[in-house]
């Protein structure tokens, strides 16, 4: 079952792979990328006994590019629709930067105690900052990605790649990560980024008491800075912190080996018994 539609009729492609009977996972990449982020654990974690579920959120990828239904609400009720249509119960829901937002929302908006865990990598609580939340891009940032990609998109995919990392990354492998992003839908690239500028999550954080929740992020995150994932991490009462020393936005990619593991320790300490 590649592609699972929503209630409004979008066509989201799904990646599934790993044992039917396994722990559910479900990874929800950020913008303006699609699943392919998660190769590496869509590799090596269904031999681990997890099912890995990761989709191209709409407007991304592989997944219809409809003109509307951007908010993280919408999204959170797009994986609502894929949770039903697959029928997870108790299953960890990973975000990673704007989809970690999107993580946040679904877990208040659906019910966290669907969730068996809630890990958030490098996670966007509120990419406008605000007395609340001081961090982040300002409004004037994001919105000059919008007019960089409504007039040249290559180039502010390119730029935008550039920002992720902290630790080099061969030329080739710098090309294949922009071109996520141009796989992308020009709608889906400007509304997702004009949804996000008026997300603000830091007063819904205190909904998810009681939840299992991992915060991982980089110590040289350009577009999450350090200080809003350590206030994060702060906010979310039990919650583990994974600190990476030597990366930037993209983690995954700066300390590939070492978010693994930590991955894997956290799905490990939340993987509901058998």
């Amino acid at each position: 079952m590649p592609y699972i539609e929503t209630r409004d009729g979008t066509a989201l492609y799904v990646h599934v792979s790993g044992p039917s009977a396994g722990v559910p996972l479900l990874l929800v990449h950020g913008w303006p990328l699609n699943h392919r982020i998660f190769d590496a654990q869509l590799a090596r974690l269904p031999a681990l006994g997890y099912r890995c579920i990761a989709p191209d959120l709409r407007g991304f990828g592989r997944s219809d590019a409809a003109w509307n239904g951007y908010s993280h609400d919408e999204t959170a009720d797009d994986l609502e629709d894929i949770r039903q249509s697959l029928r997870l119960e108790r299953f960890v829901l990973a975000g990673f930067s704007t989809g970690g937002g999107a993580s946040i929302r679904y877990a208040v908006r659906h019910g966290k105690q669907k969730l068996a865990g809630l890990a958030l990598v490098s996670a966007a609580v509120s990419l406008a900052r605000s007395a609340e939340w001081p961090h982040g891009l300002n409004a004037a940032q994001t919105k000059d990605l919008i007019d960089k990609a409504k007039a040249d998109r290559p180039a502010m995919v390119t730029g935008y790649a550039k920002q992720m990392f902290y630790r080099y990354h061969s030329p080739e492998f710098m090309s294949w990560f922009a071109s996520l992003g141009l796989e992308a839908s020009l709608a889906g690239t400007v509304s997702g980024a004009e949804a996000a500028l008026a997300e603000d999550l830091s007063g819904e954080l205190n909904r998810l008491a009681g939840l299992p929740s991992a915060v991982f992020y980089g110590v040289h995150d350009r577009i999450v800075p350090r200080a809003a994932s350590e206030q994060l991490a702060a906010a979310l009462p039990g919650a583990a912190a994974y600190r990476f020393e030597k990366s930037g936005h993209g983690l995954l990619f700066d300390e590939a080996e070492l978010f693994q593991r930590r991955l894997e320790d956290f799905l490990a300490a939340v993987r509901p018994q058998a």
